[in-house]
C-alpha cells in the first residue's frame, strides 16, 4: 500500500499557518500529510502511519513526506526568509537513529537549518539516550527543536529538562474551551511561565475560537495554530493571507481593549474596596474591635465581600476570629485568633508599602474555597497598628 501511494503520487503535503499576533504575521507553517485511495477518498494520517509500521516502511514514508514538505516549502520561503517549517519526526525514527538522510535533504533544497523546526512527541520515545543524542546533534547544526503535544499523555518535565526545547506546543486538550475552564487556565499559566524561564516560546495549537485565543494571550502565549486562523491547505492563497491578517488585526484590537478593561476594573475594585474598608474602620473605631454583629451586617449587604479579619502589623498574627458570610467546607476553614499570616503577600507587602495598602492577585481563599482577592490596609486603632484584610470576589 505505502509503495503504491508513493508511486502513484497519492500522498500530498498540506501546510497550516502558525501566527504571531503581536508581530502581526505568519510565523511558520506546519507540514501535514494527506493521502488518498484509488477513489480519491482521504486516508486518515493515523491509518497511513499505522499501515507503514505494519509494512515496515515507516522510514521510507517518513523520508518521503519530509522531502516532499521541504521541496514544497521552497515556494513560501522565497517571500519570507525568516519563515519556519515545522516537521514531525516519528518516535521510532529517533529511537532507532534512522534520520541520517534528513540533513542531506535540507541541504539539497537550499533550506537553512535555522528555518526548520523539528517537532518531537517526547512521551512516545522510549530511549532517553537516543533522544538526547538526536536533539544535541540537530541543535548543534542549527535546527530548532520543539516539543509537540505537551500537557497530554505522559508528557514529562524530566524530558523537558533533557531536551531544552526552543518551542513548546501546548496540546489542544488544554486549550479547548479554556476561557470557561479555570483549572486549565492555571495549568496553561504555569506551563507558560516555566517555558519562558527556560527560554522557550509557547505555542497554543488547535485554537478554534476567538475566546480561546484571547485567554491564551492573557497568559503570554507567543504563537498560535488552529482553525480560527486557517485550516491546512495545499497552497496559501492571497485571499487566505488576507483572512489571517484580518483575524490577527481583530484579535489584536480586542486584546488591547481587554487589557484596558482589566486595568479599569482593577482600579474600580480598588476604589470600591477602599470605600468599603473605610466603613469597616469607622465601625471598629466606635467599638474597639468588638463589633461582630455590626460587621456581619456589612457582609450581608456586600455580595462581593467574603471575609474580614485583622492582623497585628508587627508580627502578622490574627487578632480575633475571621468574620465570614460564606459557607464553610470541610477542607476550607477561616483562620482563627492567633493565626500567623506573616508569609502572606497581603500582609508583608501592605506592611512595607508607602501607601499602606495592597490588592492581591486572584487566589483560592483558604477561608471559603472561592476565588478571591485580598485587599489589605494599615490602620491605627487606639494607638495600636493593625492591618485590616478583606477577601473580595473579583
Amino acid at each position: 500500500m505505502i509503495d503504491d501511494l508513493i508511486k502513484n503520487n497519492k500522498i500530498k503535503i498540506f501546510f497550516q499557518p502558525i501566527v504571531s499576533i503581536k508581530d502581526k504575521k505568519i510565523f511558520a507553517m506546519e507540514a501535514l500529510t494527506r493521502a488518498y485511495d484509488d477513489n480519491n477518498k482521504v486516508i486518515s494520517p493515523l491509518h497511513l502511519f499505522k499501515q507503514a509500521k505494519e509494512e515496515k516502511l515507516s522510514c521510507r514514508l517518513d523520508d518521503y513526506v519530509r522531502e516532499l514538505a521541504i521541496r514544497n516549502f521552497q515556494d513560501y520561503i522565497k517571500d519570507d526568509n525568516d519563515l519556519l517549517l515545522f516537521l514531525n519526526f516519528e518516535p521510532a525514527i529517533i529511537d532507532n537513529n534512522l534520520a541520517a538522510n534528513f540533513k542531506h535533504v535540507v541541504s539539497k533544497y537550499n533550506i537553512e537549518p535555522k528555518n526548520i523546526v523539528i517537532e518531537i512527541k517526547e512521551d512516545s520515545i522510549k530511549k532517553n539516550s537516543c533522544l538526547k543524542k538526536f536533539v544535541t546533534d540537530y541543535r548543534e547544526d542549527g535546527f530548532i527543536i520543539a516539543i509537540d503535544d505537551f500537557g497530554t499523555g505522559y508528557s514529562s518535565f524530566e524530558r523537558l529538562a533533557l531536551i531544552k526545547p526552543d518551542i513548546v506546543k501546548i496540546d489542544r486538550s488544554i486549550i479547548y474551551d479554556i476561557h470557561n475552564n479555570f483549572i486549565n487556565t492555571e495549568i496553561l499559566n504555569s506551563i507558560s511561565n516555566m517555558c519562558h524561564k527556560i527560554g522557550a516560546m509557547v505555542l497554543s495549537e488547535g485554537v478554534e475560537h476567538k475566546e480561546e485565543v484571547l485567554t491564551c494571550m492573557k497568559k503570554d502565549i507567543d504563537i498560535f495554530q488552529g482553525f480560527y486562523f486557517c485550516k491546512a491547505t495545499k497552497t496559501l492563497e492571497s485571499s487566505t493571507k488576507q483572512h489571517i491578517d484580518s483575524r490577527i488585526a481583530d484579535i489584536g484590537n480586542q486584546y488591547k481593549s481587554l487589557v484596558k478593561q482589566h486595568i479599569n476594573e482593577k482600579q474600580s475594585l480598588l476604589k470600591s474596596s477602599k470605600l468599603l474598608l473605610q466603613k469597616i474602620i469607622t465601625i471598629f473605631e466606635s467599638c474597639n474591635l468588638n463589633c461582630f454583629n455590626e460587621i456581619k451586617k456589612i457582609l450581608s449587604n456586600e455580595s462581593k465581600l467574603q471575609a474580614i479579619y485583622i492582623l497585628d502589623e508587627v508580627n502578622g498574627r490574627q487578632i480575633g476570629k475571621t468574620i465570614i458570610q460564606s459557607k464553610v467546607t470541610p477542607l476550607y476553614k477561616p483562620s482563627k485568633d492567633g493565626h500567623d499570616h506573616s508569609l502572606k503577600e497581603y500582609y508583608y507587602i501592605a506592611k512595607a508599602s508607602s501607601q499602606g495598602d495592597y490588592l492581591s492577585p486572584k487566589y483560592i481563599s483558604k477561608a471559603t474555597g472561592n476565588i478571591c482577592r485580598t485587599y489589605s490596609h494599615k490602620i491605627v486603632l487606639n494607638n495600636f497598628k493593625y492591618i485590616l484584610c478583606c477577601d473580595i470576589v473579583g
